[in-house]
């Protein structure tokens, strides 16, 4: 089952297609990667995009339309040069705070934002602040579940909205022991994720199903770097970290620093892609779900991934939530498969080629 069309962004692209003049694209998450295809530019029309996801930047590029792949830093933009800035409202709100607050910084006098997501996303309200920040005040059109917005700017001196300085990375107590910097825009970005703290707990007794104690760590989809961190104590030698979100490799990047007696990266992939080495131990905590569906192609990536990635004699981790079939999708790429741990919420799944 894969993730269903997101008619927010079909409502945007429709609206795209109309309209003429530099316009800037800004993709989060949501984005699903064929969107692309029906973006293009015209004589009439030039698009720029930015994305914090790697994946969706590369579909971008493959698409010929220039992308950034970054925390949605707006600072290599122009202020006041574009004509439009096309947005669907991230699902935190210092995220599209931020975006919107940019928004305000890029757009040419009299230039549109147009804004879209569903009620539940806080749509409408994001509209009714952008509309007094932009000095516009405007109603959203309602299509389905789905609305849209139109917030012509007409500059005035008003307060930016309350982004919750998210730019910067900031320390966070994430338990007696434990400090370490995050920021939103990473998810679960200020706590600890209950699957991760399941992994950590169950990890000294996975490694001693090793013959020899493994030498080389992959966090696969690290986030802040939670379950590196805890691992790094683990007498690993080597420890590579890697996200496809660019607020989490800024963050992992701060956190790993002080290990100073290990070997180290943090990397920009998409699911491992691109990393060439094998590794004795992969642990990933992987963004499967999406309510109570599952997209078959995400956990097909992360597998394949996994078995590439591994060597010959590793062995990799899983944490999944309970209702996920992940033992029954690795009969395809793993040989040995073991449910080890099951909490009720999450269980903890082993594999080895």
């Amino acid at each position: 089952m894969s993730s269903a069309p997101d008619k927010s962004i079909d409502l945007l692209v429709q609206r795209l297609s109309q309209l003429s003049g530099q316009w800037l694209v800004i993709a989060d998450e949501n984005w699903p990667q064929n969107a692309w295809s029906m973006i293009n530019n015209t004589d009439q029309r030039t698009i720029t995009a930015i994305s914090n996801r790697m994946d969706i930047a590369k579909s971008a590029g493959i698409a010929n339309i220039d992308c950034q792949f970054n925390d949605f830093d707006f600072s290599a933009l122009n202020p006041a040069s574009f004509d439009g800035v096309l947005y669907r409202v991230s699902k935190e709100r210092a995220t599209s705070h931020h975006v919107i607050n940019q928004a305000a910084k890029l757009l040419k006098p009299n230039a549109t934002l147009l804004l879209a997501g569903e009620k539940n996303d806080g749509l409408k309200s994001y509209v009714k602040q952008a509309g007094t920040l932009f000095g516009n005040p405007v109603n959203a059109e309602k299509h389905g579940k789905a609305y849209i917005a139109s917030i012509e700017l007409n500059p005035a001196e008003t307060k930016p909205l309350n982004d919750k300085n998210y730019s910067q990375l900031r320390s966070v107590q994430l338990d007696k022991e434990l400090c370490l910097h995050t920021k939103p825009g990473i998810f679960g970005w200020d706590k600890i994720d209950r699957g991760s703290a399941f992994l950590i707990d169950h990890l000294p007794q996975f490694l001693r199903a090793y013959k020899n104690a493994p030498q080389s760590l992959l966090d696969l989809g690290c986030g802040y770097g939670y379950i590196a961190l805890s691992a790094s104590q683990l007498g690993f030698k080597r420890i590579v970290a890697t996200d496809n979100n660019a607020a989490a490799l800024s963050a992992v990047q701060e956190n790993l620093k002080p290990l100073t007696d290990i070997d180290w990266d943090a990397l920009a992939t998409d699911a491992g892609d691109g990393i060439e080495q094998q590794f004795d131990t992969i642990l990933c905590n992987p963004p499967f779900h999406s309510g109570f569906s599952v997209d078959d192609q995400l956990a097909i990536k992360f597998l394949s991934q996994t078995k590439r990635l591994l060597n010959r004699s590793g062995r990799a981790l899983f944490v999944v939530n309970t209702f996920i079939p992940l033992e029954h999708k690795a009969k395809s790429y793993f040989e040995q498969i073991e449910i080890m741990a099951n909490n009720g919420s999450f269980k903890l799944i082993s594999l080895k080629h």
